[in-house]
């Protein structure tokens, strides 16, 4: 189905989904100000203590941000991709908020503040947050593109860059290894969510 055959028949719901997505955003931003104003925890991360922290800041800006612009530029081409990771991603942002939510954290030990200048820019208010922790977020967005892309050969492309990035926030120690290994499930289950909405809201008896 063509994007004019999907405003024909969805309007509505696309203006809802839309609707939704803005809302979802503008309320993690300020979300994302009261984390970073309380007091959380210290976990014992074993593997990351081994680690030695690097500052990788730039190359794990622009796979993330290469990666995501593929991703989107992809599923652009076809409506019902577009609105099921809209919907994905919309599920994982609110599933992120309630694990940080009931997870307060400290940053790890010897974290070398991750520097991305488009969430520095937008959600992080000019700040450089060290709480956005429980799940990965740089890790659930390029695990979401290999969900949602049908094509098997840019799902290994993205199954790929989703490890790379993952290694990179260790390595950063910007996140717990913990944060990483969840977010795949985070996402998994947000697709899931994700298409029992499109089925509902999207799919003509």
């Amino acid at each position: 189905m063509t994007w004019k055959e999907y405003f024909k028949y969805y309007k509505f719901n696309i203006f809802v989904v839309f609707i939704l997505f803005i809302t979802t955003l503008i309320f993690i931003y300020n979300f994302l100000q009261f984390i970073e104003s309380r007091q959380g925890v210290i976990l014992n991360d074993p593997f990351l203590s081994l680690l030695p922290s690097s500052n990788v800041s730039v190359p794990l800006f622009m796979l993330t941000y290469s990666g995501t612009l593929l991703g989107v530029g992809y599923v652009l081409r076809k409506p019902d991709l577009t609105i099921i990771t809209a919907l994905t991603y919309m599920f994982i942002l609110w599933l992120r908020m309630t694990c940080m939510y009931f997870t307060p954290l400290e940053p790890p030990l010897n974290i070398v503040p991750l520097r991305d200048f488009v969430l520095e820019s937008t959600f992080y208010s000019g700040n450089v947050n060290l709480k956005d922790l429980f799940f990965s977020g740089h890790t659930a967005s390029m695990f979401l593109f290999f969900m949602v892309i049908p094509n098997k050969k840019v799902k290994w492309i993205y199954l790929i860059i989703t490890f790379l990035v993952a290694s990179l926030v260790l390595i950063q120690h910007a996140h717990y290894t913990i944060d990483v290994l969840v977010a795949p499930v985070m996402v998994w289950f947000a697709y899931y969510m994700a298409n029992i909405v499109y089925r509902f809201c999207f799919v003509r008896k």
